[in-house]
């Protein structure tokens, strides 16, 4: 499967660090996902919607998942790598006087 994971915002403060699309084989997108840092590492959100039960707790359940833990494993380098590449060219704008690292 070809995942395309293209980072729509970052975040400097909080766990969330990052928000992204992904495209899957070039024929379905899946928007919201979002890259979470957190005790154990970083880690892939994936979108949800939020209810509350007939007691009135309130309830999430995701919209899309991967099934197995390839396509996890396969989803999350795509917004990770996706993430660190957006960082990098963050870094290199943010340099004075056209430098770079």
């Amino acid at each position: 499967m070809k995942i395309t994971a293209v980072i729509k915002k970052t975040f400097d403060t909080g766990k969330v660090r990052a928000i992204a699309d992904v495209t899957l084989d070039g024929a379905f997108a899946v928007h919201g996902l979002k890259l979470i840092e957190g005790d154990k590492g970083m880690f892939v959100s994936m979108p949800y919607s939020q209810w509350k039960d007939k007691d009135g707790n309130l309830k999430n359940t995701d919209i899309v998942h991967p099934i197995t833990a390839n396509a996890r494993s396969e989803l999350y380098h795509a917004v990770h790598d996706a993430y660190k590449a957006e960082m990098a060219q963050t870094e290199d704008e943010e340099l004075p006087f056209g430098m770079s690292m």
